[in-house]
């Protein structure tokens, strides 16, 4: 026991900033007694006493331990959690505006900002269901507002700027119809619709054929032309006429009709030798005019040749044929029927003539 050694620890220090250092003491007095910051001697059982004193800082005797408060705050875990929500939950102070109980809602503020500056509390809805006796500018008679009411202002509109429809035309393209011979097609790949503009602003053109919607433009209209791109082009191989529509901003529409493609079985004419056989072959190496039925004007040059006029026999019978003297001359020629590509042809030829740019009207 005799060569034992205790050591201990010593601050070398302040209080504020201790420097513990290792340190062997030489008597007991040195290993109980130690100086404050003052210069006056303690225990160091009164030193430590002292600090926890300090950390205790005069709390009741039930929570002057880690271990009670910490059992104290493990027993109301559910009234801690409750005030982290709460902060968390807390409003901010902005600056300018303070906090009440007089604060709104979100629906209250969104209702808020959607009032214009000078707006009243007054209802400003025309509801009356009661239908108008008379027609007023643009209200026509018996006019009954929606169940939920019509804004004054736009009524006031209504009354001082009656409506006027738009004024449409429309067009097909790159031809819009025209006569053309049967057993070959056309091509449709927009249409061309050419507005003038009336009381309202136009929100769409539709192309249609028959039912069947081909394309549609909903922006970039305006007075003048507008051309509609058809989806995918249109072939087109028997009579076909297309409409349009156009509807406005108060949902009125317009509806427009574009040309119209007519297929015909050709007329033939021309001067033919004084034998020649009246076949099929014959009037197809005649001169074509691909022309709807009606009556007919063509200029003859013959060399004692005859003339020869043929065109589809389900237009029915020639009722007259005059010279270029406005002659009678149909009893000098003869009718017969010869089928061409299929369909069935009076073909008229008249008796040997020698005539030059001769005139000859066939009518119906």
């Amino acid at each position: 026991m005799a060569k034992e050694r205790v050591f201990m620890f010593r601050n070398t220090g302040t209080e504020e900033a201790p420097v513990w250092e290792k340190w062997f003491a030489k008597t007991v007095a040195d290993a109980v007694m130690m100086s404050d910051a003052d210069g006056e001697e303690q225990t160091v059982v009164d030193y430590v006493n002292a600090k926890i004193g300090d950390l205790i800082g005069g709390a009741p005797e039930t929570y002057d331990t880690l271990k009670e408060i910490a059992d104290y705050i493990a027993s109301h875990k559910d009234v801690a959690d409750a005030l982290d929500a709460a902060v968390g939950n807390k409003v901010d102070k902005v600056a300018g505006k303070g906090l009440s109980t007089n604060d709104y809602t979100s629906e209250e503020k969104e209702k808020l900002e959607g009032v214009e500056e000078g707006a009243t509390a007054n209802d400003t809805l025309y509801k009356n269901q009661t239908p108008s006796t008379v027609a007023v500018g643009g209200i026509p008679k018996g006019y009954v507002p929606p169940t939920d009411g019509v804004e004054a202002i736009d009524m006031i509109d209504r009354l001082l700027h009656p409506y006027v429809a738009p004024t449409v035309s429309a067009a097909m393209k790159p031809a819009n119809g025209g006569v053309v011979e049967a057993g070959t097609s056309q091509s449709v790949t927009a249409v061309d619709v050419t507005i003038t503009m009336g009381s309202a602003a136009i929100s769409k053109i539709e192309v249609f054929d028959g039912a069947a919607s081909l394309g549609v433009l909903t922006s970039g209209i305006k007075a003048g032309v507008n051309t509609v791109t058809l989806t995918a082009p249109l072939t087109v191989t028997a009579n076909k006429q297309l409409s349009v529509t156009v509807t406005d901003a108060d949902n009125k529409t317009v509806t427009a009709k574009t040309g119209t493609y007519t297929f015909v079985s050709p007329y033939y004419y021309g001067s033919i030798a004084v034998d020649a056989a009246v076949n099929e072959a014959l009037v197809k190496a005649a001169t074509k005019s691909v022309t709807a039925k009606g009556n007919k004007t063509f200029t003859f040059t013959c060399s004692n040749q005859r003339m020869l006029f043929a065109y589809p026999k389900s237009y029915g019978n020639l009722a007259k044929i005059l010279d270029a003297n406005s002659f009678d001359v149909t009893g000098t020629f003869a009718k017969s029927e010869v089928t061409v590509d299929g369909v069935a042809y009076n073909v008229y030829v008249n008796d040997p003539s020698t005539v030059s740019a001769f005139k000859m009207t066939f009518n119906y």
